[in-house]
């Protein structure tokens, strides 16, 4: 489609693979929630809790991926029935995986391990450090840095820079 000269046309809603889609989702998703009850918990605005007399249920979004826990599977199942008349919904059994998390359920004892191992081991082997000596603290605890500390701005090889960043920003 082509707008006549002179003319534009306007978005009236966000499209999948736009950089806008997963903000308008989730503000979209929030409403429901906030419709149905839910209350915000934090202020990132994406763990939601759901309370009814006794029974709870907790969920938690990132992006248009979810997990929840309840107490009263009752109320879980009417809320994913209604759920399921606005948005479309895929169940993925069992939790094992989750942003990078595994998660070990010992339904028996009440008790759930979350572990980062398999994350931890990933980002090593793609900066090339399986190999590094596992340290608890790399630098003194309480130390002060001061300007003469640091390189100065320029002298920092800028690969050296971008390949630190990186690593970081993996963390």
């Amino acid at each position: 489609y082509s707008p006549p000269p002179g003319k534009t046309a306007k978005l009236l809603r966000s499209l999948y693979g736009l950089r806008q889609a997963p903000s308008a989702f989730h503000a979209l998703f929030e409403e429901w929630l906030l419709k149905y009850g839910f209350k915000p918990i934090g202020g990132d605005r994406v763990t939601f809790l759901l309370k009814r007399g006794l029974s709870v249920v907790l969920l938690s979004i990132y992006l248009n991926d979810g997990i929840a826990a309840t107490n009263d599977e009752a109320l879980y199942k009417e809320f994913l029935a209604d759920l399921s008349k606005d948005f479309e919904l895929s169940y993925q059994g069992r939790l094992d995986w989750y942003l990078g998390v595994n998660v070990k359920q010992d339904l028996a004892n009440k008790r759930t391990v979350l572990s980062q191992e398999q994350y931890v081991k990933d980002i090593l082997e793609q900066f090339g450090r399986t190999g590094a000596t596992p340290v608890g603290t790399l630098m003194e605890e309480n130390t002060h840095l001061t300007r003469e500390d640091c390189p100065a701005p320029g002298k920092i090889d800028k690969q050296f820079r971008r390949e630190y960043q990186r690593i970081v920003g993996s963390l």
